[in-house]
């Protein structure tokens, strides 16, 4: 799978954090967490440092872990470097690739997730660049993207309404993306066969064969 694009918060779970983001008075330039070029590239508003981002950005952790379908995507290890941005009427982040590493962690995921409804905001697409394709995403609210960092990626400019997202990054128990990829496929695979026709000695076999190349994959 290139990207996994899922249900994570319900609509009272993000318009409660929708409504807390918008009262906050912390708000500064998104420049403050671009380097280099991309400084150039991205004109956005980003929450500050403050009790309350700590709060949202628990909550938003919490949520990702406790979820199983991301667990199984991800081989999740930890969530780090949270943010929360607004993109109003003018604004964009132009294309970039993450950096692959920060002293908190390595980035071997990302991922964004909608805190408004599509309706609200025109443009603001998240274009990733996954060669020989290009996809368009646009999500409904309470919605999660995650897509392996190495890829380009860029927001498109919002040329009416506010774009309003929690993006960060995940750190992965599995560091290559091909190996996680092929544990989730099998995992996937084997799970939805042991549901369509029980347990065997071969289900068996093939779960010892998974939990050897889940071991010889861990970092």
């Amino acid at each position: 799978m290139l990207y996994l694009a899922s249900n994570l918060l319900n609509r009272e779970k993000s318009d409660d954090i929708r409504k807390r983001l918008l009262i906050s008075s912390d708000w500064v330039d998104g420049k403050v967490s671009a380097k280099g070029s991309s400084n150039l590239a991205k004109r956005n508003l980003q929450l500050n440092n403050c009790d309350e981002k700590t709060r949202l950005t628990d909550d938003i952790s919490n949520a990702i872990k406790n979820n199983l379908l991301i667990n199984n995507f991800t081989f999740l290890d930890k969530v780090f470097n949270v943010l929360f941005t607004r993109t109003g009427t003018g604004m964009y982040y132009g294309p970039h690739v993450d950096s692959p590493y920060l002293p908190t962690g390595r980035r071997d995921l990302s991922f964004t997730i909608f805190l408004n409804s599509p309706d609200e905001y025109k443009g603001g697409e998240l274009i990733l660049y996954i060669p020989p394709e290009t996809k368009t995403i646009k999500l409904n609210q309470g919605d999660i993207i995650i897509y392996p960092t190495r890829y380009l990626h860029e927001v498109r400019q919002v040329t009416n309404g506010e774009r309003m997202v929690c993006v960060g990054w995940i750190e992965s128990q599995i560091a290559k993306d091909d190996e996680r990829e092929d544990l989730y496929l099998i995992k996937s695979s084997l799970e939805q066969i042991i549901g369509k026709h029980g347990n065997s000695n071969e289900t068996q076999n093939l779960q010892l064969s998974f939990n050897r190349l889940y071991k010889r994959f861990l970092n």
